[in-house]
């Protein structure tokens, strides 16, 4: 609701915009391709019922309910995977600073169905964890619902939960083809729902017309050089941190078998969605991306301080502010990446009225110096000198 602030929520930067956003509920309940993820409006037109709220308000109570109520689930994820509760509370943080998150009702990202798409799916995970297979089954159907992007979340899931007891967590194959069957389960059960809701609604031809039109998106998101730049950038803005640091932590022997494991069903979802996005989608809404962070956001914190463990950073980067030629790489990198965030990147007419500019900047700075401190005591062995 800041001044210089542009989102879905406010009308000329001071009021909250139900006049729109009531549009947008109608429009989600009658146009195909939306209307059949009805989750998030039954919620939201129950609510406005229940507590005689403007639909306006109601989307706002609802999708801040979940947003938060998916924060709380991962905390609870990460404390069943391993994680302290310090470190539960740092991948709650790192999950509410994601780009995709922090911005969800900001354009170009316009998130509707996400918060209740994520708390099914942290709920369905939950479930697997806990081995209880009818609730994954139930809650991963409504995730169907919610959003039907959830299914390419499958490969993974199957990776982490469908290996069989009996095989070594590092083997290729060895799955459980009874437990990997339960998880792929939910598909079923949409299909149906979808089958009788194309009958029903007869949207058959329409939802035809429409997956033929989806490919044309992949010519409008590199259609002209401010397009390109802005499909890559958001990209990178949804993902670039969570891949920098998977990456890093799969090279690091003290990476455990368990945080590979999640690693590597998060690069396996990040091959599978980043294609069919970029192909399908309008690029700009960064959100689309943000599938595969459900591998990676309850281990974020254990990932990073995993890195810093026995070692005094403190020290390290005393000892890094004496080399030269480090700090000047440094500041060379930033200089660029100044000059692309609020240069380049606002000249395009991209992150006006919003902060997308200024995260970008910070991302790519801390980006720059963990990159550092760690090529520097690799290069240098600190890590020998210090307790």
């Amino acid at each position: 609701m800041l001044e210089s602030m542009d989102s879905m929520l406010n009308e000329n930067n001071s009021i909250i915009s139900n006049g729109f956003l009531t549009s947008q509920i109608k429009y989600h309940e009658e146009f195909a391709p939306f209307a059949r993820r009805p989750l998030t409006s039954w919620f939201i037109e129950g609510t406005a019922k229940a507590l005689d709220l403007k639909l306006g308000y109601s989307f706002i109570v609802v999708n801040f309910f979940f947003l938060f109520l998916s924060g709380v689930l991962v905390f609870v994820v990460s404390g069943k995977i391993g994680a302290t509760k310090s470190q539960g509370y740092l991948n709650m943080a790192a999950y509410f600073l994601s780009y995709s998150v922090l911005f969800s009702f900001f354009p170009p990202v316009f998130s509707y169905d996400e918060p209740v798409q994520y708390c099914c799916i942290l709920l369905a995970i939950l479930a697997l964890l806990w081995q209880k297979w009818p609730l994954y089954v139930a809650l991963f159907t409504l995730a169907l619902l919610a959003r039907e992007t959830s299914v390419l979340l499958l490969p993974g899931l199957v990776y982490v939960f469908g290996r069989a007891s009996n095989e070594p967590s590092t083997a290729l194959f060895g799955f459980d083809f009874k437990n990997s069957v339960k998880i792929v389960l939910p598909v079923l059960f949409y299909m149906i729902f979808l089958a009788i809701y194309l009958s029903t609604t007869n949207s058959w031809t329409v939802t035809q017309g429409e997956l033929s039109q989806r490919f044309s998106c992949f010519l409008e998101n590199f259609e002209n050089e401010k397009n390109t730049v802005e499909s890559i950038t958001s990209f990178f803005l949804a993902i670039g941190a969570f891949l920098y640091i998977a990456i890093f932590s799969l090279k690091s022997l003290e990476c455990t078998a368990t945080s590979k494991k999640y690693l590597q069903a998060f690069l396996l979802t990040l091959a599978i969605n980043t294609p069919i996005v970029f192909l399908t989608a309008f690029a700009r809404e960064s959100r689309l991306f943000a599938l595969p962070l459900f591998f990676i956001w309850p281990l974020f914190a254990q990932l990073f301080q995993r890195q810093f463990s026995n070692r005094s950073l403190i020290e390290v980067c005393r000892k890094l502010l004496k080399r030269k030629d480090y700090i000047l790489s440094i500041l060379l990198f930033n200089i660029l990446n100044y000059l692309y965030c609020f240069s380049y990147y606002k000249k395009l007419g991209l992150g006006e009225n919003n902060y997308f500019a200024e995260y970008l900047f910070i991302m790519l700075f801390v980006i720059s110096l963990h990159f550092m401190i760690n090529w520097f005591v690799k290069n240098e062995k600190v890590s020998r000198n210090l307790p």
